[in-house]
């Protein structure tokens, strides 16, 4: 059915309940409107669904929108009570008292105001009903609805004309009353209110707020006749914008990608041209909140990030915050980074503090690190994960990556004191941590390295342990070393003899194998246990560097001739001679083979024509 409301058209329309849905498309610059019904749309009436990755912000939204109300601001000024009056009533203490509650309560230091009127209003005193009254105000305002509306009434009964004289409480007290549930007896109040003051300049805006009212109580279709009225009727008053930004919130959560922009303009245009603080923070939340929803992801986040700049300390603050780090993690998994390392940098380094979401999408670290390698900057990656390995919300899975990557780049860059701070940090953080044994290893290395080997045999002793693995080889080697430093030869052995058993079938040996070898087979040798020292020397001779040989082909022919064999000792040490290159080897062979009187056999000479 088709009729006329005034200068609009009215359509109206039935569907089967529960079984048909609907929705208006109207595209801006064309002048009509598509009406579609049908089941496909049924979702138009219980809710649309949200866009991948906006299911967290969606809901929220659909929360904040229904269940979000705050206390009411009526845009009456604020008026002190005249200093004259409370001479009267009070000495210059409790003057000075009172004021500073007034004081506290205009700049809104809430609590502090409630407790300078809390005394006030618990002396029996000629003040005692004006406390009251500031004290339901101050009360209402920290959305305490239940004990403002009882000082409310304890207030109006010593002093009903009061409510005549301060209009700003006696909105407050209408609230209260409607907020405990009795919305005629609040209606009844504000209504007189707003007629008493029809011929001031916030009239229309305590029409707004009489709408707001209506429709916390369930009269949305005369809070939205109100609200229709006043945006037309009072075009230069800051309650159009108000009933506007109203309007607007009426189709926020019907809003779909493909129809949402004119709605996001409505919120843009509101926060560009008021005045007022408070609706100017809100409006540019809720353009911001729309985008998220339904705008891209790159879009939404500056206007979130523009939002977090300009109202740091906002109402909206800590949702804006969950916000900003879906958008963040939306951010990242829409874009072809493999191009554009610098950018992914910048939104890592922009955004570090809400990641928490983004840290959980597999492979979003490594390629953080890759990025970073391919601009050449590992100083600014040792200062980006240092900072996140303080983030509560890491986790215990990304804690020894970003660990690992501090250690390697600070020790890349020869930064041994930043990549000891993080590794002890880290243990000291997380003793019994799944990867702390990793991070002892790396801290081991540093140690060894600074030849503080105390403190590596006190951080790798437990690699001897039963069913206890090294993840680096080498911490077997140093740990050996340090042992052996401490004439623990027993434990020395089974840690280069660890270390050797894991480099074993290497393609290309360590360069620290032949030294390992030798460690294991002079600590065998000191146990007396002669036989596993010569293995030990003969596989070290096979696997050690030309310039190592020496000492294996010495200690071999020590061993021999203690064992009696003259004639492998004297191989042996005249091989030190022959093949050598360290002339301090070179010498010990030449003496042995003297003392020893292991001399070179006489060689045959040749016959001289």
């Amino acid at each position: 059915m088709v009729s006329q409301r005034g200068g609009d058209t009215v359509l109206t329309f039935a569907v089967a309940a529960n079984r048909v849905g609907w929705r208006m498309v109207h595209v801006e610059g064309v002048p009509a409107l598509s009406l579609d019904v049908g089941p496909v749309f049924l979702a138009s009436t219980t809710g649309r669904q949200a866009l991948p990755g906006r299911e967290r912000i969606r809901n929220g939204a659909e929360k904040l929108l229904k269940n979000f109300d705050p206390p009411l601001k009526p845009e009456i000024p604020f008026v002190p009570t005249d200093r004259n009056a409370l001479k009267t009533l009070l000495n210059d203490d409790d003057q000075r008292l009172f004021l500073a509650a007034e004081g506290a309560l205009y700049k809104g230091k809430l609590t502090a105001a409630e407790d300078g009127f809390a005394l006030f209003a618990s002396r029996q005193s000629q003040i005692r009903p004006l406390a009251l009254y500031r004290l339901a105000e101050t009360q209402y305002r920290l959305q305490k609805y239940t004990q403002a509306l009882e000082s409310f009434r304890e207030a109006a009964r010593e002093w009903q004309e009061f409510l005549t004289f301060n209009p700003a409480i006696m909105f407050y007290y209408g609230d209260s009353i409607a907020r405990s549930g009795d919305l005629p007896g609040g209606r009844q109040l504000l209504a007189k209110l707003i007629v008493a003051n029809a011929d001031k300049k916030y009239a229309p805006v305590l029409l707004v707020r009489m709408a707001d009212v209506l429709t916390r109580q369930g009269g949305e279709e005369n809070a939205r006749a109100i609200y229709s009225n006043v945006s037309e009727s009072f075009k230069d008053n800051k309650a159009h914008q108000i009933a506007v930004m109203k309007l607007a919130d009426r189709a926020f959560l019907e809003a779909t990608p493909d129809d949402y922009q004119a709605l996001s303009k409505t919120y843009a245009d509101i926060a560009a041209n008021t005045s007022d603080f408070d609706l100017r923070e809100e409006t540019v939340f809720k353009h911001a909140l729309l985008e998220a929803i339904n705008g891209p992801a790159d879009t939404a986040l500056d206007l979130v990030v523009v939002y977090q700049k300009r109202f740091p300390k906002g109402v909206y603050s800590t949702v804006i915050r969950d916000i900003r780090e879906d958008l963040v993690a939306l951010v990242y998994q829409g874009t072809n980074w493999a191009k554009n390392p610098t950018g992914l940098i910048r939104l890592v380094t922009d955004n570090q503090d809400y990641l928490a979401t983004t840290v959980r999408i597999p492979g979003f670290l490594p390629a953080v690190s890759a990025a970073f390698d391919k601009s050449g900057r590992p100083l600014d990656l040792i200062v980006l994960y240092a900072g996140l390995l303080d983030r509560p919300w890491i986790g215990e899975d990304n804690a020894p990556y970003l660990t690992l990557q501090v250690a390697d780049q600070a020790e890349l860059l020869g930064d041994t004191v930043m990549a000891r701070k993080v590794l002890q940090s880290f243990l000291q953080r997380n003793p019994v941590h799944s990867q702390s044994r990793w991070a002892r290893e790396r801290l081991g290395a540093i140690q060894f390295a600074a030849r503080e080997l105390p403190e590596v045999r006190a951080g790798l002793s437990w690699l001897l342990n039963k069913n206890e693995r090294a993840s680096f080889p080498v911490s077997y080697y140093y740990l050996g070393r340090s042992l052996w430093d401490a004439k623990e030869y027993s434990r020395s052995a089974v840690a280069m003899e660890s270390y050797l058993a894991a480099v074993k079938g290497v393609k290309e040996l360590p360069v620290l194998v032949g030294d390992a070898y030798y460690v294991a087979a002079s600590s065998r040798l000191a146990l007396g246990d002669r036989k596993a020292a010569i293995g030990l020397f003969e596989s070290g001779l096979k696997a050690a560097s030309k310039e190592r040989k020496d000492q294996f082909l010495y200690k071999l022919g020590e061993l021999a001739a203690l064992e009696g064999k003259s004639e492998q000792s004297r191989a042996m040490f005249e091989r030190v001679l022959k093949e050598g290159t360290d002339p301090d080897w070179q010498r010990l062979a030449r003496q042995s083979l003297e003392e020893g009187k292991l001399s070179r056999q006489p060689q045959p000479t040749s016959k001289k024509k």
